[in-house]
């Protein structure tokens, strides 16, 4: 495989003792004696919060040790503004930092607009992240209590292909948890540093419709709403009304200010037929999902846009486990696991 699917696995490096990149540990805790022996995580995370420098040394690990498409990697290193663009297009997460930093060498408003535009949504990215990698264990929680009682009850290496599912779902869901907390700590820095970025730019440049885009799309992080709407009433006076982006905001207004997800579904479908290559609209709608197989068959559709994103590789292992123990179960003539419906 060109990359490396199995996400969890690569930043956490636990498992079944086979050699896995290292990642900087944290301290891990040895159990005394009397405790029966795990296999030790290369990082654990503990009831006290991760620091975010060790959430960082984790993403650094995957963005330099990930093999991205080929269209991808060749924007591993920006040369121009237009390369930003194509990385912030294609919602590529991982060649953010970089993009960023090309960005702040440039000195100009367009850059500056650039580098608020890559902070802000690395830091929302990373925060969705953090959160759909919770919901994710909620989505399957059935199966995994069921596989916590029937590995335990049954004792040696798994038997069958239905106990090897049960392993390999509790695996990506609790290193899911790990990850959610790494990500959680480390996404408030690049939202700060938006923030900073984006003040600068109103002082700069009040009127400017995509500096009031950044306003309103800072204020929407922070759920204040009447500011949202004066910098959308900016934004919607002149010629990017229609852009892209501007449809994504309003898409998750619906959301998360007035909690209507079935609207807000809806405006991003329709951005995609005016936009069918808007990247983040489509990642949105894996979030909007209801259950875990309308997730699935959304998730499909944004791999079949770009195999590269992050969203992919959070959540596809977990799914697609949960999906191939349903089929497993209902052939057997069990009822399945997951509590959405299917």
């Amino acid at each position: 495989m060109r990359k490396v699917a199995w996400l969890a696995l690569l930043l956490l490096g636990c498992g079944n003792g086979e050699a896995r990149p290292v990642v900087q540990p944290a301290p891990v805790v040895t159990p005394p004696p009397e405790a029966p022996q795990v296999p030790a995580c290369n990082i654990t995370i503990s009831d006290t919060e991760l620091r975010a420098k060790d959430g960082a040394k984790i993403l650094d690990d995957l963005a330099a040790r990930i093999r991205l498409a080929p269209a991808d990697e060749a924007l591993r290193n920006p040369k121009s503004i237009d390369d930003v663009r194509k990385i912030l297009r294609r919602d590529v997460v991982y060649l953010f930092p970089a993009a960023a930093a090309f960005a702040r060498t440039q000195n100009t408003r367009e850059g500056r607009i650039s580098e608020a535009t890559i902070e802000l949504v690395m830091g929302e990215s990373q925060l969705v992240a953090s959160q759909v990698l919770t919901s994710q264990a909620a989505w399957v929680s059935s199966d995994v209590r069921i596989a916590r009682a029937t590995l335990a009850t049954e004792g040696g290496p798994p038997k069958n292909d239905r106990d090897r599912l049960l392993v390999q779902l509790l695996r990506v869901v609790d290193d899911g948890n790990a990850i959610a907390a790494a990500l959680g700590a480390t996404a408030p820095a690049h939202v700060a540093r938006g923030a900073e970025v984006v003040r600068a730019l109103r002082a700069e440049a009040p009127a400017d419709p995509a500096v009031a885009a950044l306003t309103a799309e800072y204020h929407r992080l922070r759920g204040e709403w009447p500011e949202f709407d004066a910098a959308m009433q900016i934004v919607e006076s002149g010629p990017d009304k229609d852009k892209p982006s501007i449809r994504y905001l309003r898409g998750m207004e619906q959301v998360e200010r007035h909690h209507h997800a079935s609207e807000g579904a809806q405006l991003m479908r329709d951005a995609l037929k005016a936009y069918p290559r808007f990247v983040r609209a489509q990642a949105a709608l894996v979030l909007m999902a209801p259950n875990p197989r309308s997730a699935l068959r959304e998730l499909q559709r944004l791999k079949a846009m770009n195999e590269d994103h992050y969203l992919v590789m959070l959540l596809e292992p977990t799914l697609a486990a949960d999906q191939e123990l349903d089929r497993i179960e209902n052939a057997s003539g069990q009822s399945g696991g997951a509590d959405a419906p299917r």
